[in-house]
C-alpha cells in the first residue's frame, strides 16, 4: 500500500490547443496547498505532432514519489500516453473538457489536410469565442485575455494542433490506463458535446465524471470548482493500494 501522502502530491497540468499554461493562472489560485501543479508548455514556434510532444513532456514526468497528470482539451491524448507507460508514480489521470478522437463531428477528421495557418492570422470573432470557449456570460477581459494568448503562437503551429485533433485516436490508450481516471466535463461546453463523454463511458465503465457548470474553458471560468472536485478525486487515488487501480476492463 502506498505511504500516506504527506508532501503536496505533483500534478503536472497539461495545456489546451494554445500550449502555453498562461490561462491556468485562475486555477492554479485556486487549488489548496495539498496540490504543488507544475505547468508544462509547449513551444510556440515549432509545430509538434502527439510523438514529439510525449517525448517533450516525458523528460518532465518525476523519475520517483508520488504524481498525477492533468490534460486540458488537446492535451487529453497526451495525458493518456504518459499514462499508459506505466510510470512508477503516477497516482491518476485527470481528463478535462477533451476526447480520445475527434470531438468536431461537422469537420471530419479527412478534412485535417484543409486546415492550414490561416485559421489562426485573424482573431475569432467574439461570438465565435463566446459559443465555443468562453460562454456567453464571459468578460470583455476573459475574450481578450484568451485571443491575446493565442496571438502568442505561431499560426502554423496552432493549426498543425488543430490537425493533430482530427485524427486522433485514443480510444486503446483510454481502455489500457491502469491508474483512476476523473473527466472533469463543462456543462455547457459547445466544443466538446455530451456525446464526447458518453463515448468515453462506454469505453471506460469506471471512468470518473464530474459535470461543472461552465463553457469549455472550465478551469479558467470556474476554477474553485473545478479545483475542489480535482482535489477529491486525488486525494482518494492517491490512498489506493496500487493493486487496487483499475485496469483495462477488456484484459482478464
Amino acid at each position: 500500500m502506498l505511504a500516506p501522502v504527506t508532501a503536496p502530491l505533483r500534478l503536472l497540468l497539461l495545456p489546451g490547443l494554445d500550449g502555453t499554461g498562461a490561462l491556468f493562472a485562475p486555477f492554479l489560485e485556486a487549488l489548496s496547498g495539498g496540490i504543488a501543479p507544475e505547468v508544462i508548455s509547449y513551444p510556440a514556434d515549432r509545430a509538434l505532432d502527439y510523438d514529439a510532444l510525449e517525448a517533450l513532456v516525458a523528460e518532465r514526468v518525476p523519475a520517483d514519489g508520488p504524481y498525477a497528470l492533468l490534460g486540458e482539451s488537446f492535451s487529453g491524448p497526451l495525458a493518456l500516453r504518459l499514462a499508459c507507460r506505466r510510470p512508477g508514480g503516477l497516482v491518476g489521470v485527470v481528463l478535462v473538457a477533451t476526447f480520445v478522437t475527434n470531438p468536431v463531428w461537422l469537420v471530419p477528421s479527412l478534412a485535417r489536410h484543409l486546415v492550414g495557418p490561416w485559421l489562426f492570422r485573424r482573431r475569432a470573432p467574439a461570438f465565435v469565442s463566446r459559443r465555443y470557449l468562453v460562454g456567453a456570460r464571459a468578460s470583455a477581459e476573459w475574450l481578450e485575455r484568451v485571443a491575446a494568448n493565442v496571438e502568442t503562437v505561431d499560426p502554423a503551429v496552432m493549426a498543425a494542433r488543430v490537425r493533430e485533433v482530427l485524427a486522433v485516436d485514443a480510444r486503446a490508450l483510454l481502455q489500457r490506463c491502469a491508474v483512476p481516471l476523473l473527466y472533469v466535463g463543462a456543462a455547457g461546453d459547445a466544443l466538446v458535446p455530451p456525446r464526447v463523454l458518453r463515448a468515453l463511458c462506454r469505453l471506460r465503465p469506471d471512468l470518473e465524471c464530474v459535470a461543472v457548470d461552465a463553457p469549455h474553458l472550465v478551469l479558467q471560468l470556474a476554477p474553485e470548482a473545478s479545483a475542489r472536485a480535482i482535489e477529491g478525486f486525488l486525494r482518494r487515488a492517491a490512498a489506493l493500494p496500487r493493486s487496487a487501480a483499475p485496469g483495462n476492463p477488456g484484459e482478464p
